[in-house]
């Protein structure tokens, strides 16, 4: 068994923007590096054989769909440092929905789509400064083609995660 999630992995023209972004962030901040993506599922417990079946399953059953980002933004997690806030579209909500469907979640909390900037325990006010100096924004939309299983939690090192498996969306389930 593996704890694992399931992320859209940031690909394409955002990912420079990104990437320059969180590289500005984590000099400032520290913290690990860890590829760019948004969580539609974690804590998940599954066999690397039925995690690829059931993200085959869903990527199947979604088609390539357009993202917005937005604010910059942080929280007193570790994981949500600090962020930048996706539009939770029907498209996003439909296909975070559809992988709790298929890999039977029960998500802990609300459905905040985000892809984090940095990870770590900084104070507020370094965290304002951050966001300040990227622009309080990062308008961008990035387009979901793909889903990844990465084995990732919170008890693994971030510089252990691996992905386990990744499917194109809209690509049939064989």
């Amino acid at each position: 068994m593996v704890r694992a999630a399931v992320w859209l992995p940031v690909t394409g023209p955002a990912l420079e923007t990104l990437e320059r972004a969180r590289r500005r962030a984590q000099r400032r901040g520290g913290g690990p590096i860890f590829p760019l993506h948004l969580t539609l599922l974690s804590g998940i417990e599954t066999t690397p054989e039925g995690g690829a079946e059931k993200l085959r399953s869903l990527a199947a059953r979604l088609s390539p769909f357009a993202v917005k980002l937005g604010r910059i933004d942080w929280r007193e997690e570790r994981y949500r440092c600090l962020f930048v806030s996706a539009e939770p579209s029907t498209a996003l909500t439909a296909a975070q929905r559809l992988a709790c469907e298929i890999f039977a979640a029960h998500p802990s909390g609300p459905f905040e789509p985000h892809v984090s900037l940095l990870y770590g325990d900084i104070g507020d006010e370094l965290k304002k400064q951050i966001a300040a100096e990227l622009g309080g924004r990062l308008d961008l939309v990035l387009t979901a083609d793909s889903v990844q299983l990465v084995e990732a939690s919170a008890q693994r090192p971030v510089e252990e995660w691996r992905t386990l498996s990744e499917r194109a969306l809209g690509a049939a389930a064989p």
